[in-house]
């Protein structure tokens, strides 16, 4: 007897199966660093932040560093830095966040650091430690003149940086083929009941 899945069962494994392999976090393997651009809300390149990032790992303690550089052409002063994702006191190690004037964990949406970057200057580094691994997320900057963010990497022309993953409760992708390859495996046999 050969057996065939159903049409419905193989997109359920291919849904299974991709989602594992996009959910996946980057392994950090000692050090991970790059450069993101906040875009400028008015759209205006030459007033784009620049972001230095750089993730370190310590025996599974990433230690995450950002630096917020201001283009001598803008005027604004650069007063609040943050970074987004699912701030909880497990994802960020406590007493590790360091830089600005001052700084806050704002539960459920990131970290966010105060700061004085005039044009033409850099941020000192600001910095917080987590056992999350390192994702793509977004961040976010404003002067005091505009409450909400003038600077975005979610804003046209912006990139993303690396922030910690959260935990979120979806399988493991060998979890997932398990449960996957299961169900594959029973299919005949309720089949072959219902005949």
């Amino acid at each position: 007897m050969k057996i065939k899945p159903t049409p419905f069962v193989a997109r359920v494994f291919g849904a299974l199966l991709v989602s594992s392999l996009l959910s996946q976090t980057i392994q950090a393997q000692g050090v991970l660093k790059g450069t993101a651009t906040l875009a400028d809300s008015a759209g205006v390149a030459a007033d784009d932040l620049t972001v230095a990032y750089k993730v370190t790992d310590k025996s599974g303690v990433y230690t995450y560093r950002y630096t917020v550089s201001n283009p001598r052409q803008e005027s604004a002063i650069v007063t609040t830095f943050e970074v987004g994702f699912d701030a909880t006191s497990a994802t960020v190690v406590a007493g590790s966040l360091k830089g600005g004037h001052w700084r806050e964990i704002i539960a459920g949406s990131g970290l966010e650091w105060g700061t004085a970057i005039r044009p033409g200057h850099r941020s000192l580094t600001l910095s917080f430690e987590s056992d999350e691994a390192p994702v793509f997320g977004s961040a976010a900057a404003s002067d005091v003149h505009e409450p909400a963010a003038q600077w975005a990497s979610t804003n046209p022309g912006g990139s993303q940086l690396l922030v910690p993953d959260p935990p979120i409760a979806v399988p493991e992708p060998a979890t997932l083929a398990l449960l996957a390859g299961t169900l594959l495996l029973l299919l005949p046999v309720v089949k072959q009941k219902e005949a």
